[in-house]
């Protein structure tokens, strides 16, 4: 087994990597957010999903309304696409109290 978590950090040498572990025989199991903080594909999770076997997504609760959570609120002001940080710069939002455009 190969288990690679934070595949959103890779870029998209990860997708022939895992295909190729497959391919080899080894069961590869990822772990990565599947949208950025603009609520957009996040690379390589497009190509990953699309050749994966199997796959689980599951959902945090938003910290608005308590609502299942699949986008990733941007606290802070930052045009980078790739901001490390935990509950001070991101929080776990539902599709209704999303909202890519502002910094609460």
């Amino acid at each position: 087994v190969v288990g690679i978590d934070e595949a959103q950090f890779f870029d998209d040498g990860l997708v022939e990597t895992c295909q190729r572990l497959a391919d080899e025989g080894h069961r590869v199991i990822v772990a990565g957010l599947d949208k950025d903080y603009r609520g957009e594909p996040f690379e390589p999770m497009p190509a990953l999903l699309a050749i994966a076997e199997y796959i689980t997504k599951t959902l945090a609760i938003c910290v608005q309304c308590g609502a299942p959570a699949n986008h990733s609120q941007r606290l802070i002001a930052s045009e980078e696409r790739v901001v490390v940080g935990a509950d001070d710069v991101y929080e776990a939002r539902c599709r209704d109290c999303f909202s890519p455009d502002s910094r609460q």
